[in-house]
């Protein structure tokens, strides 16, 4: 799947999910927060698209989702992806270093 298909399930997701989606240039890996009651996915809009699309992979792991109905739509391709990263991510003794970065 292209970075750009999984970039735009991600965002798909992340909306069925209740969550508004903002692009910001910084100085930030990107993620989840909330402000006031929108919760937010800010993504750093300077990142490569492959940093982008790990940002939001971040935040769908964290929320544990595995189980949900909106997980069951997403393309097998995707799941993987999910997977593939949550499996690196466990395997590392560092919690602050994630794979990809």
């Amino acid at each position: 799947m292209k970075p750009d298909a999984i970039k735009t399930a991600f965002e798909e997701l992340a909306v069925s999910l209740g969550f508004t989606v903002r692009y910001e240039k910084g100085d930030f890996r990107g993620g989840a927060c909330r402000v006031d009651k929108d919760r937010q996915i800010i993504i750093n809009s300077a990142a490569p698209l492959n940093h982008q699309n790990y940002a939001f992979a971040r935040v769908f792991i964290e929320l544990n989702l595995t189980n949900s109905p909106h997980f069951t739509n997403l393309d097998p391709a995707i799941l993987q992806l999910l997977h593939d990263i949550r499996s690196e991510n466990q395997n590392r003794t560092n919690t602050e270093t994630y794979a990809l970065d």
